[in-house]
């Protein structure tokens, strides 16, 4: 694909945008994100774009947009007033939940307060079996009757779940018609649609959710179409989606569910690219930005997907990148608690007002300021290159908040926060590697975002990985993933049989008519079945489980071999994951699954056209480490050249990143800018 091409990702302290011209040259700004209206940033983005790179934004082909909205607005409850429609008799479906509980023995902490209220849950009479036979006809003046009670409820949205839909979802599409006519600017999600398998509770919260997003997300990006149509950029828009892949911006409207965790996966998409470049192929991927750190791992250069996720305490059953993110960004907050225990994170300082050493009104000392008071970050240059840093602030909120009540120095309590954040990430690192059935002793760990590359070296030493890959700009890795990504459709149906009794005719016509909806979807994005791929995959189950694991199946006709191997690559699957093998040997296939991807076309990358002579700051940085100071080299990133070695306790500057090289580590330039940092003797 020729001419310009732009990745925008909209983060909670910072907008980063980077462009590839034609030529290949990489492009990088990164501006503050304007939390009231995010398609502010993602214009200055762009503009600040074009005017670094001197191109015209009328170049313009291909445009990728990540954002954190759908999953901001349902962590922090700002979501549009949702209705549920039902059966009789389901009601209380969203209320009453599951009995899992985030801490199993724990019976006095509340269960989070369900995304739709009871007073805007509705049943309507009628029933599809789980044949997909209609037991009982749908009672027509029900849902006429819930109509009207939802428009005295001013509902914004309404989600549509009934029995057994997703086999047959006539019912469902019925109770949309009538209510499309009686609310006609009420927008609707239906199951059938939005989460089209097993697990009623699963299907419900995934499609309330979806519903609680719909018009949010939608004006978005309507808005932002229109901004783009003022500034003339006439290119189609296109956003992240939580599996890896991008999608149009009119199907992402429709399904802003599967917007959720679209930034952290676009940084696994381009950490899996940069692996690849290198020569590895199996990965710990660690993104640290201002307000979360994601963790996520890639198996021979595939990032791994989940199915199954939890957002804000409610399940989401989509495909997703299997990235877990948690509170451990720059802009946590450190404090002490009532029992005299230093905490870091959750809470965040966010962009507004930010770290104190940001000077912009934050008094609550975070990782940043503790990087500020040990002097990894120097107030002498803007971080981000935008924000400029206050060195007194950060450490006059640190002795008073930290120091003081623990009995020590501002550089002691700096170091203890930077250690307990480090020890949050690490835990995190080995959820998604040791509990997978993966030894990270065996896996390099990429450092992602701005601050990654400053606890990298601590985490590898913590987990025993031997090598440490940083990409040329960690700082927009997330925005640089938009251009690596495909689009991607996911579809699946449930499809519950014993293997040992599949009818692989009827298995073959169930995956045939998932092919054809993955093409119509293709099409409709502007590609023809010869430019795009299938790829098909089985959910499958010893007899007896609750719960399923996917192994991918080769394309149709389906035959009694490819049924043999998919049952073996389970069975792998399975000893790996849990290590063991169930005395009981017989298996079910559970979900049948498609994955339709249209290629984009990956840039070939180069170094943008702004880089100056060799050389390195004046400054010589000393740097509090392990109880003392020391003095460290620093060295321009812009300066280093493909061949060059990076000796131990080395800072490395760069606009969108900081790279702290810890005693015992150090480090070599490969291709493309990359740095891989091994330990010492190793």
């Amino acid at each position: 694909m020729s001419g310009l091409r732009v990745g925008v990702d909209v983060g909670g302290t910072f907008t980063d945008a980077v462009m590839v011209d034609d030529e290949g040259r990489l492009h990088i700004a990164k501006v503050r994100t304007t939390s009231d209206d995010l398609a502010d940033g993602f214009l200055d983005g762009v503009g600040r774009l074009a005017q670094r790179s001197g191109q015209a934004l009328s170049a313009l082909r291909y445009l990728a947009h990540g954002t954190t909205l759908a999953t901001n607005a349902i962590v922090q409850g700002r979501v549009n007033r949702a209705a549920l429609v039902t059966n009789a008799g389901f009601r209380d479906l969203l209320q009453i939940g599951t009995q899992q509980r985030a801490t199993l023995y724990d019976l006095w902490t509340p269960q989070p307060p369900a995304i739709v209220p009871r007073e805007r849950c509705c049943e309507v009479r009628g029933r599809i079996g789980p044949d997909g036979v209609e037991i009982e006809p749908l009672n027509e003046d029900d849902v006429v009757t819930a109509a009207a009670h939802l428009r005295e409820q001013d509902v914004e949205a309404i989600a549509i779940v009934l029995l057994f839909s997703f086999v047959n979802p006539e019912h469902e599409r019925r109770v949309a018609e009538i209510l499309a006519r009686e609310l006609p600017d009420v927008p609707l999600s239906l199951s059938s649609e939005v989460a089209p398998e097993f697990r009623e509770y699963l299907r419900a919260s995934t499609t309330a959710l979806n519903a609680a997003v719909l018009p949010l997300v939608g004006g978005y990006v309507r808005r932002l179409s229109q901004r783009l149509a003022l500034a003339k950029i006439d290119t189609p828009l296109h956003l992240m989606q939580s599996n890896g892949g991008v999608a149009t911006a009119e199907a992402a409207a429709r399904l802003p569910i599967g917007l959720l965790a679209s930034g952290p996966a676009a940084a696994v998409i381009g950490a899996a690219r940069l692996g690849e470049a290198v020569g590895e192929r199996n990965l710990l991927t660690f993104d640290m930005g201002g307000t979360t750190a994601d963790v996520a791992i890639v198996i021979d250069a595939l990032p791994q997907l989940r199915f199954q996720g939890d957002h804000a305490g409610h399940p989401v059953n989509l495909p997703q990148i299997d990235v877990l993110s948690i509170g451990a960004g720059g802009g946590s907050i450190a404090a002490v608690d009532a029992f005299g225990s230093l905490t870091v994170g959750p809470r965040s300082a966010g962009a507004t007002p930010g770290p104190a050493c940001y000077g912009a009104g934050g008094d609550e000392p975070t990782v940043t300021d503790a990087h500020v008071v040990l002097g990894t970050l120097h107030p002498d240059r803007a971080l981000g290159g935008v924000v400029e840093l206050d060195a007194d602030a950060a450490r006059s909120a640190i002795e008073e908040q930290v120091g003081r009540p623990l009995g020590m120095t501002a550089e002691e309590a700096a170091e203890a926060i930077i250690r307990i954040a480090t020890a949050n990430m690490t835990n995190a690192l080995r959820v998604v590697s040791v509990a997978r059935g993966h030894d990270p002793r065996e896996l390099a760990l990429v450092a992602l975002g701005g601050a990654g590359p400053m606890h990298a070296c601590a985490i590898a030493d913590e987990l025993g990985t031997p090598r440490i890959l940083i990409p040329r700009h960690p700082g927009v890795t997330s925005a640089l993933g938009l251009l690596l990504s495909d689009v991607r459709y996911d579809l699946r149906q449930s499809w519950v049989r014993s293997t040992a009794a599949v009818d692989v005719d009827a298995l073959d016509a169930a995956l045939r008519r998932l092919e054809r909806e993955a093409h119509a979807l293709l099409a409709r994005a502007g590609y023809e079945a010869e430019r795009a791929s299938v790829g098909y995959e089985l959910d499958m189950r010893y007899r007896g489980q609750a719960y399923n694991l996917t192994v991918p199946l080769a394309p149709p006709p389906v035959t009694a071999e490819t049924l043999a191997v998919a049952q073996v690559a389970f069975a792998q699957a399975h000893r790996r994951t849990y290590d063991f093998t169930p005395t009981v040997q017989e298996t079910e296939i559970v979900t049948l699954r498609a994955r339709a991807i249209g290629p984009v076309g990956h840039p070939t990358l180069a170094e943008g056209g702004d880089t100056p002579a060799r050389g390195s700051s004046q400054r010589e940085p000393v740097v509090w480490v392990d109880g003392e100071r020391r003095p460290f080299a620093l060295l321009d990133r812009r300066g280093l050249a493909e061949g060059d070695e990076i000796p131990e306790q080395t800072i490395i500057d760069q606009e969108d990143a900081t790279i702290l090289v810890a005693p015992g580590w150090h480090g070599t330039v490969r291709g493309g800018g990359v740095i891989v940092l091994e330990r010492e003797g190793a």
